[in-house]
């Protein structure tokens, strides 16, 4: 990976200087240190962190709501309770039969 940053970082002369500036601060934005980020009650401040930052948190989020192993056992149960489908060749087979 450095060795492909290094050859393309060879030709950022070649870009105008608006791209360069675009380009300086999209790799800063994206190599800032995680341990930068504020505690979790803070998040209401992160209008102030990066884009990909607040995305990788707002995925992070989708499961804070979970209450542990209660979640995982009843999807678990749901599982097992669900008739499993038929294998995808059984399901095709009258692809088969109009081929001929």
């Amino acid at each position: 990976m450095i060795e492909r940053l290094q050859k393309a970082l060879k030709h950022i002369e070649e870009l105008s200087p608006e791209a360069q500036e675009d380009l300086a601060q999209h790799i800063e934005e994206l190599t800032e240190p995680l341990s930068d980020l504020t505690a979790p009650h803070d998040l209401a401040a992160g209008d102030t962190m990066p884009q990909t930052v607040r995305g990788a948190l707002a995925v992070a989020g989708v499961w804070s709501d979970l209450q542990g192993d209660d979640e995982f056992a009843a999807l678990d149960r749901i599982r097992h309770e669900t008739q499993p489908t038929p294998p995808l060749d059984e399901q095709l087979a009258w692809l088969d039969d109009d081929q001929r």
